[in-house]
């Protein structure tokens, strides 16, 4: 056991990455819930006129960064290397995170606290971000159940806490289904069609396992590339049943990492929790946070634009069946076919191959690219720091700087997939700023992807696709690090409306997109030729291709989450089933478990928020069209995001900060134009 004078996960600055081991973890939560603890406790015992701003709002951040820094590490290293030993740290340090933090918000003394503060004389001549911490956390203490009689409180923190267990068990199952499901090749005749660079990716599986020839799994690189490319429609289809039915009852993985009662009991817990306080259900309480105000509101949303894609898709998926007929295929054709016919359709009508493509792509390049658009918007530069323990190998740091060359954040870069690594790419905080007498701790970010590494004398080639998904992260991170708020609590991503935090990744999106960001960094990586101007105006087109299919996909899933959440639900998957049956163009299968590998919802923050996707994405595409009009690269543009949105944190209502920004209501126009429907498209 751990002992606490020498426990890293306790020591202050970037974690140390090279000496923290899964036994110093719980001692380390331990002792940090210890200390704040006794502060809450003081705070109890404080005669309400000794109650001031420092001793409650200051001095509790910073018991709870210390709490946030090493619980982020910890959950960090569980997320992307998540073995037996990392887990069970995780594990046993989930409980003693959900109670406190449920003990926590539940605090009578604390929220009288809080609410003295509200109520003093000079609350308004504090600033913002004190200000609306306090409004906040006033909040939060009444979706909590602060003010509810303690039988009820009590059963809120049981249900909190089993929660939190389930919710972590979902995503061991995925993760665990995902990792099992492996096929081995002998040759590489069954995945004829597969690019050069797939194959070597699933040979080198295959050497890490002890075997000759190629292992495919369900990691997305290699589903990716046997749905997309493999020739075989059998294996086609068999990658597909295993995908969909990951972590079901069904499938080759049948019951063995099982998630149908943990999606039940999980569905059953928010909605109990949500009326006993005095919500209808579910969704009602999580919007009390939100942009949106009902979840009417949303659902309008969602189903105006259901009209005008939904003809359009069909229209699409009938030009793509015309064109599967003229290669061959069989009619109709199945979910596993369409990755397989769209490729080949979209190399005809457009000229686009994505392996024709991905030279142009090499991860570095299009890194120089990424970090140039920065500079250029906001005046920010990267260093790379090789003096700073990582997790992994490959795994990179850069120190970020502001205008006059000094430091001001920090990000981590780990992209490449691998063994252990959940699957997808998010981004997540290390380090919140907080600037607090003699404590200035600067933002700290974590960019993690899942791309195909580098084989043997071939660097890491990007797909298209890839580098708005690398964009898109960056944006997150953008709108950690440039935060000018010292709080932790409204600083960077915290406090900012769930429903609005994807605004900036969306946003960045666009200069992966831009011509004259692309122009700078796609370059062919043997010859470093430019990107082809006819290759640039495919890839242009390619965002819009197929793009009202993909705009109803997203739709679904959206209201499938909402349906899941304003009731009771007996069957997850007869609700997902009906909400298919009115929205997809193309249902799936009978044996469909989408639902139940459906991290975003159960293992994400985004249960009653998928919605959030295009909700901020509408923000987001008008946005960006200001920058195709003024320029994409124009300073002052880029000023003026930084300083009205990107800087504030959560210190006030997006909308306010997007008046700031644009001065006018946000258009849903450049939304259907960025998926290619027009308003008259129903």
């Amino acid at each position: 056991m751990s002992t606490t004078p020498t426990n890293p996960l306790l020591a202050d600055g970037l974690p140390a990455f090279a000496s923290i081991r899964p036994e110093h973890c719980q001692p380390a939560i331990e002792a940090l819930i210890e200390r704040y603890q006794a502060f809450i406790d003081r705070v109890g015992h404080t005669p309400a006129e000794k109650i001031d701003f420092d001793g409650v709002v200051w001095q509790e951040s910073q018991h709870a960064q210390a709490l946030a820094n090493a619980w982020s590490t910890i959950g960090h290293v569980h997320r992307v290397n998540n073995t037996a030993e990392w887990r069970d740290a995780f594990q046993a340090c989930l409980p003693l995170i959900s109670a406190f933090a449920t003990e926590r918000n539940q605090h009578p003394a604390l929220y009288q606290a809080y609410q003295a503060l509200a109520e003093r004389g000079d609350f308004e001549d504090q600033p913002v971000a004190v200000q609306t911490a306090i409004n906040h956390q006033l909040r939060d203490f009444r979706l909590a159940g602060v003010d509810q009689p303690s039988e009820v409180r009590d059963s809120l923190k049981k249900s909190t806490m089993r929660l939190s267990e389930l919710s972590n068990q979902f995503g061991n199952n995925v993760l665990d289904a995902t990792d099992a499901f492996q096929v081995h090749f002998e040759s590489k005749a069954p995945l004829a069609g597969l690019p050069d660079d797939a194959l070597a990716q699933m040979a080198e599986r295959a050497q890490a396992n002890g075997q000759d020839g190629y292992v495919a799994d369900l990691s997305f690189p290699s589903y990716r590339a046997i749905v997309t490319h493999a020739d075989d429609r059998e294996l086609r289809e068999r990658f597909y049943h295993a995908h969909l039915t990951r972590a079901s009852d069904l499938g080759p993985l049948a019951g063995e990492y099982d998630n149908t009662a943990i999606v039940k009991e999980i569905l059953a817990l928010r909605d109990d929790i949500a009326r006993r306080l005095g919500f209808a259900h579910h969704g009602e309480h999580q919007l009390q946070t939100r942009m949106a105000d009902t979840v009417e509101d949303v659902e309008a949303m969602l189903e105006d634009l259901a009209a005008q894609a939904k003809p359009k898709a069909v229209q699409q998926l009938n030009d793509l069946s015309e064109f599967a007929k003229g290669q061959g295929a069989t009619l109709p054709l199945q979910p596993w076919d369409v990755p397989y016919y769209t490729e080949k359709y979209r190399s005809a009508v457009l000229g686009i191959d994505d392996e024709a493509i991905k030279p142009y792509f090499e991860v570095d390049r299009v890194f120089t690219g990424l970090f140039d658009t920065a500079t250029r918007l906001f005046g920010i530069t990267f260093e790379r720091d090789e003096a700073v323990e990582t997790w992994h190998e490959t795994v990179r740091y850069y120190h970020v700087k502001n205008a006059q060359g000094e430091p001001m954040a920090g990000l981590y870069l780990d992209i490449y997939a691998r063994a252990k690594k959940a699957g997808g790419a998010w981004m997540d905080v290390c380090r919140s700023r907080f600037v607090y007498q003699q404590t200035r701790q600067v933002p700290v970010a974590y960019l993690t992807c899942n791309f195909a590494p580098p084989t043997a004398g071939r660097p890491s080639l990007l797909t298209h696709d890839d580098v708005v998904t690398l964009f898109h992260e960056f944006g997150h991170c953008l709108h950690h690090l440039l935060t000018e708020v010292d709080l932790p609590d409204v600083a960077g991503i915290h406090g900012v409306e769930w429903d609005a935090v994807e605004l900036p990744s969306q946003l960045l999106e666009g200069w992966s997109l831009a011509q004259q960001a692309i122009s700078t960094y796609a370059r062919h990586v043997d010859t470093g030729e430019p990107l082809p101007e006819p290759m640039l105006q495919s890839i242009r087109a390619n965002r819009q291709f197929q793009g009202a299919l993909a705009l109803t996909r997203q739709i679904q899933f959206a209201l499938t989450d909402l349906a899941l959440h304003k009731q009771r639900v007996d069957d997850p998957l007869g609700v997902a089933r009906e909400v298919e049956a009115r929205i997809a163009v193309m249902p799936a299968p009978d044996y469909n478990r989408f639902l139940l590998s459906f991290s975003h919802l159960f293992n994400g923050g985004y249960s009653a928020g998928y919605y959030s996707y295009l909700w901020a994405e509408r923000l987001a595409r008008d946005a960006f069209s200001m920058f195709e009009n003024q320029g994409v690269y124009d300073p002052t543009l880029g000023h003026r995001l930084a300083e009205a949105i990107l800087s504030v944190g959560g210190t006030r209502p997006m909308q306010a900060s997007w008046m700031a920004f644009a001065g006018r209501p946000a258009r849903i126009e450049p939304l259907l134009e960025a998926y290619g429907i027009d308003d008259k498209a129903a």
